[in-house]
């Protein structure tokens, strides 16, 4: 099975492909150096449109961007234009657009979605974050809320310019049952923003949010109050989606590095990847990433056809974020002690695949999404 959003696309992925080699790819190593979010490579991408594409050209975008060798700088541009900018699109309202979503895709604005909580995790019906509607004296119309509350782990959000914050609104001291989204303007009183330190992927500006007493119109509710389970459901569906197709086209890409440097190396009287042991491991490896981009693509084609998909993306969640990850791992077996190197690009790759079975779901949630759609 091709790539099924390939058809008539062929121009758009040479497009990318020399984008990505020319204008991204010199500058990664003294991005990584100096471990500072992407913004230059988010307005160069902005400029030539690639945060506002369809599915199969955002698809292609997705297997090709990683090839600039900087998940980091890959991740930092698929948030803002795979989960902030369609989250805007779908559900924000006329004036939430038009102060923020040209400016997104255009790479001069950084969103940040603020859900996981230090206590919660992925629990999302577990979130303790409020939002509670404040009244002036003045009129009982002027409405405010004061959010309170504390996110972390949040991709980045040491470089967004506001934050879609996850909270519970409080109206006369009930809290709702379900969460709302909250636009809030990251320079806003009582917001703080403490930059992270995370095993790697530097460059997402990782970060924790701390919320007290910070005051934003009810006007800055996402959607319907009330309705950002479902949103962030969604909103996670193609962020898990895109990423895996992702995820995939990066691993691929450190075998063929690895293959490029064992076809260089001799050991024991041969070229190492001459050797038996180490030919197996990557047919072995090989095989699970064709299976795994055959689930990716399987999963795209229910996605992209209005059907409900969220069994699919769980599975590609569960099962192609992992085969990446253990084909970067595989990748450092076989650099030896080259690869044990802090300062080796494929240690730097396997600090950073270590993220994949745990953002955006971990494999236990996602092994329950399956079991729940199998009744179990």
């Amino acid at each position: 099975m091709s790539a099924p959003f390939d058809a008539g696309n062929q121009a758009f992925r040479t497009e990318i492909r020399r984008f990505v080699a020319k204008e991204i790819t010199p500058r990664v190593p003294a991005l990584e150096r100096a471990g500072k979010y992407p913004r230059k490579m988010l307005a160069s991408c902005g400029r030539r449109g690639y945060l506002d594409l369809d599915a199969p050209r955002a698809a292609i975008f997705a297997e090709e961007l990683v090839a600039c060798d900087s998940m980091g700088v890959a991740l930092g541009v698929f948030v803002q234009a795979g989960l902030i900018a369609p989250l805007l699109e779908e559900w924000g309202t006329p004036t939430q657009k038009k102060e923020r979503l040209d400016r997104i895709r255009a790479g001069r604005m950084v969103g940040a979605l603020a859900v996981t909580e230090p206590h919660a995790g992925s629990d999302i019906a577990g979130l303790q974050a409020t939002a509670e509607i404040t009244r002036t004296r003045a009129t009982a119309k002027r409405a405010q809320l004061q959010l309170n509350g504390e996110k972390t782990y949040i991709t980045s959000a040491a470089a967004a310019d506001f934050l879609i914050v996850a909270a519970r609104v409080v109206e006369d001291d009930t809290p709702d049952k379900d969460v709302s989204l909250v636009i809030v303007p990251a320079d806003s009183a009582g917001v703080r923003i403490t930059p992270l330190q995370p095993l790697g992927l530097e460059l997402t500006a990782m970060g924790r949010v701390t919320l007290r007493n910070c005051r934003v119109p009810v006007e800055a509710i996402v959607g319907e109050r009330g309705g950002g389970y479902g949103y962030i459901l969604a909103a996670l569906d193609r962020e898990r989606l895109f990423g895996g197709i992702g995820a995939i086209a990066w691993a691929q890409r450190a075998i063929e590095k690895t293959t490029e440097f064992l076809r260089a190396r001799r050991a024991f009287g041969r070229v190492v990847s001459k050797h038996q042991a180490v030919r197996h491991q990557l047919a072995e490896c090989a095989t699970a990433l064709a299976a795994a981009r055959q689930l990716n693509y399987a999963a795209y084609v229910q996605w992209v056809s209005g059907k409900r998909a969220t069994n699919e993306i769980a599975m590609v969640k569960l099962f192609s974020y992992r085969e990446a990850q253990r084909a970067v791992e595989l990748c450092l077996q076989l650099h030896g002690g080259l690869g044990y190197m802090g300062d080796q690009w494929i240690s730097r790759w396997y600090r950073d695949a270590r993220a994949l079975t745990i953002a955006a779901g971990t494999p236990e949630v996602m092994r329950d999404l399956i079991a729940a759609h199998l009744r179990l």
